[in-house]
């Protein structure tokens, strides 16, 4: 019986082959929609229609509690003249330079000495990573009760001899953004360290063992072996660490509240202060369109340069 169905389907004319294996594809293509149902609703529901609700708030003069008024690009003409908006992408653009940097770099070094295999490097591991499961709210609370004035942190230093009176972390304009900034260093390096741990395990060893054939040293070895392997890693990292770094708000929402004197305000925190406190929704939802065009334009030409480099 089953001889002769083979014979039968070899029998079969081409193009009756090729419209069964159309009508196969067409099947499995309305099965893989199908099931993609549920996450592009999610999506649409959570992340598009949010976005797009977004830049139509943009061009009126909204306040959440009477119906939106027409008004154009005057929103967006607004900010051209907004001191107090172009602070705070300068606030943005500081964050952002210094997490991204300090977030791709720092942890390297770090990931190739656990990766060697250090004594109690799975107590390293676990040290390290821990910042990442506490929440924010908790661990911005506690820095903000190390960086006051009476802080655990001056208390040390005093009694180090390294300062002679409190350092003001988070109400000196010229401290307050760097205090910030390594708080959420602190917090999102474990993060960015176990990406770099992965591209580690993923590297062959022989190359490890030809550097040390050579000659090389730890340092050699890690410009040499380290840093060209782990491109793709790096990569990976400069684009997590600069998006999350420009919507950055609950560190600061913490510790400073933007303070003093808009010294730390970011961008993202600047559009919530705007939308939820001084309820002009039009307003913020123009600075959330000009900060999302930034973010993505950004992006799109680090991706792009990182592209031409390989």
């Amino acid at each position: 019986m089953s001889g002769s169905m083979a014979q039968a389907r070899r029998a079969e004319p081409a193009p009756v082959r090729a419209a069964g294996r159309a009508w196969r594809e067409v099947r499995d293509t309305r099965w893989g929609w199908l099931l993609a149902v549920p996450a592009v609703g999610l999506i649409g529901g959570f992340v598009l229609y949010p976005a797009l609700n977004t830049l139509l708030f943009s061009f009126t003069d909204f306040n959440g509690l009477t119906p939106a008024s027409w008004v154009g690009t005057r929103q967006y003409q607004a900010l051209v003249s907004d001191s107090v908006f172009h602070r705070t992408l300068l606030n943005s653009g500081v964050i952002t330079v210094a997490v991204t940097v300090l977030l791709v770099c720092l942890p390297l070094p770090v990931a190739y000495w656990i990766h060697r295999g250090i004594p109690f490097r799975r107590f390293f591991r676990t040290v390290l990573y821990l910042p990442v499961v506490v929440p924010i709210i908790v661990s911005s609370v506690a820095w903000k009760w190390m960086l006051d004035d009476n802080g655990l942190l001056n208390h040390g230093l005093t009694a180090l001899g390294l300062i002679d009176e409190p350092i003001s972390w988070l109400s000196d304009p010229g401290w307050a953004i760097w205090s910030v900034i390594g708080v959420i260093v602190w917090r999102a390096f474990g993060i960015y360290l176990l990406i770099y741990l992965a591209g580690l395990a993923t590297t062959p060893g022989e190359l490890f063992e030809a550097a040390s054939i050579d000659g090389a040293g730890h340092v050699r070895t890690f410009f040499s072996v380290v840093v060209p392997q782990l491109r793709g890693s790096i990569v990976l990292s400069s684009v997590i660490a600069f998006v999350a770094a420009m919507r950055t708000f609950d560190e600061i929402y913490v510790l400073t509240g933007g303070g003093p004197v808009n010294a730390s305000k970011n961008t993202a925190y600047h559009i919530w202060e705007t939308a939820f406190s001084y309820f002009k929704f039009g307003y913020g939802s123009a600075m959330a369109v000009v900060l999302l065009a930034l973010v993505l334009g950004l992006v799109m030409l680090g991706l792009r340069l990182a592209g031409r480099r390989r």
